[in-house]
């Protein structure tokens, strides 16, 4: 895994600063995960926390890993604002490498609502980015990777906003999943341009026209199917898809391992289908994919599921090396910068009141 910035006259190694706080099993699974990340890749990590937590799960100085220090560590039920009086925490010192160039990418497995806020505090949005957008990315029925977005960065969004959501999505799927011209839906509820509230029926039309791939309105039923690369929508309903996802996931493979156990016969041929029920469980395993970046963010930073175990770390750790291999940042900012500005000061855009708490629209925490 290697770049083109030099240390002297050699490439060196993508560094990446891990938040060794962050996640429900933190710091234990964080450095686990790192420790695998680091024998596997040819990267080098920084793992930010508190030093004494975590030098007591490293058997021995790794040649690749370091300590950063940094007193505090956001919990996961804090809000965002949280970041403006713990400027010590690991989320923001690990923002502060990034935004220093110490470090090439900042990934965390904690609070997202802090690393949104943090990250407009530290790096700020990409020129011409409204609003920064969280995304999820999925094994879709094709067998392909499928990213949906917004996941709860933004509650309320205009149609601008969507069709900005799509072309730094589609920069993405181009540029690290390698699909070459990505196709993009909109998440509605049905497939006729007329369908939906008015964000959506204006939404489908500036889609249309601006994306050379658009293929319409995507129900829920079709979502993880694979009916699209690029699947936009707003955060509320892109966060109640992706929580929905996840628990019916569970609930199945709950149910399955229940009737297999209550029956004799069930184990034995479960134990015979054993190949399939693995492929499956892959199929729908998170930890395959790790993390996913924070889009219009102005750095490569990535976040991913707090009940993330070493597998997934490691995972993580290998997707923020190839967006900085990638150049999705710069891909980005060059996919905006040939669209149409949107004006968040217009007289229509949503305007709500902030709540102490509110994980969502943190867009709105950037510092003034």
């Amino acid at each position: 895994m290697q770049r083109s910035a030099d240390r002297g006259s050699r490439p060196r190694p993508i560094t990446v600063a891990l938040d060794a706080m962050g996640g429900d099993n933190a710091p234990a699974t964080t450095v686990r995960g790192a420790l695998s990340a680091a024998r596997e890749m040819d990267v080098d990590i920084i793992l930010v926390g508190r030093g004494r937590e975590i030098r007591s799960h490293l058997p021995a100085a790794q040649r690749n890993l370091r300590i950063q220090e940094a007193s505090e560590a956001i919990t996961m039920d804090a809000p965002p604002t949280a970041v403006r009086r713990m400027r010590d925490s690991s989320i923001m010192v690990g923002l502060g490498l990034l935004a220093d160039g110490e470090a090439d990418a900042f990934l965390s497995f904690g609070n997202t609502g802090a690393v949104m806020a943090g990250s407009l505090f530290t790096l700020g949005r990409i020129p011409g980015v409204a609003r920064p957008a969280l995304g999820a990315l999925f094994r879709n029925g094709r067998g392909t990777t499928s990213l949906l977005l917004d996941v709860g960065a933004n509650v309320e969004a205009r149609p601008q906003h969507l069709a900005q959501f799509a072309t730094m999505g589609r920069a993405y799927v181009e540029r690290v999943l390698r699909h070459r011209n990505p196709s993009v839906g909109l998440l509605n509820v049905g497939e006729e341009e007329v369908k939906g509230t008015n964000l959506h029926q204006e939404s489908y039309r500036l889609l249309d026209r601006q994306e050379p791939n658009f293929v319409g309105n995507i129900e829920g039923n079709r979502l993880i199917a694979g009916a699209a690369d690029v699947i936009v929508t707003d955060g509320f309903t892109g966060n109640v898809a992706v929580k929905l996802t996840e628990g019916l996931a569970e609930q199945l493979f709950g149910e399955l391992r229940r009737s297999i156990q209550a029956s004799v016969i069930h184990v034995a041929g479960a134990w015979l289908m054993r190949g399939a029920f693995q492929g499956l469980r892959a199929h729908w395993d998170y930890a395959k994919v790790g993390s996913a970046p924070l889009f219009g963010i102005d750095g490569a930073v990535l976040v991913g599921h707090g009940r993330a175990n070493a597998e997934a770390v490691s995972s993580g750790i290998r997707s923020a090396g190839s967006v900085v291999e990638a150049g999705v940042v710069d891909a980005i900012r060059d996919a905006v910068a040939g669209t149409a500005p949107v004006d968040d000061d217009a007289p229509d855009a949503p305007r709500r009141p902030e709540r102490e708490g509110q994980v969502s629209d943190t867009w709105r925490y950037e510092r003034r």
